[in-house]
């Protein structure tokens, strides 16, 4: 079991939200992040410089994995994170089984390494098995992976896992 403790804001405890391990869903809400404005990392980058970032989906090979359900995603990163649910939509027919989708790029302040993301699956389609989602990170070329393996059920739901 691993807890996580949250960034303090003006000395108050945010919250703290307990995860089960690795790539679980958690049952609590994320603690939010807060990051000074004016505060600036090692390479002389400013950490509200704006960054790119692709979210990669892959929906898992089995009998119903599949939807057509509205799916958005929140991504918490070490310094920050993403601004609000970003809808997870494009010209393809996404989500569907076996399949591999990519959205964005989305342009958002830096938020470090990703640490954990939030998914949200309506309640406008069917049940869906997501394997695991990715983000990357256009400034480092780097990808960070969010193993998921979750059953979403027909009803509206969100869920929370780690990108360790």
């Amino acid at each position: 079991m691993r807890i996580r403790i949250p960034v303090a804001v003006g000395g108050a405890l945010v919250m703290a939200m307990v995860a089960l391990g690795g790539g679980t869903a958690a049952s609590a809400a994320p603690a939010t992040k807060t990051v000074a404005s004016s505060a600036a990392t090692g390479g002389g980058m400013s950490i509200n410089a704006v960054q790119k970032y692709t979210i990669f989906v892959h929906t898992a090979n089995i009998d119903g994995a599949g939807t057509d359900a509205t799916v958005r995603m929140k991504v918490y990163g070490t310094l920050a994170e993403s601004p609000g649910y970003v809808n997870l939509d494009n010209s393809a027919d996404n989500f569907e089984r076996n399949s591999n989708d990519y959205f964005g790029p989305f342009s958002w302040f830096d938020i470090g390494r990703p640490d954990f993301i939030g998914v949200y699956k309506g309640s406008n389609g069917s049940e869906w098995y997501p394997e695991h989602a990715q983000i990357y990170a256009h400034a480092t070329g780097t990808w960070y992976t969010c193993p998921m393996n979750a059953y979403y059920g027909d009803g509206a739901e969100t869920r929370w896992f780690d990108c360790p």
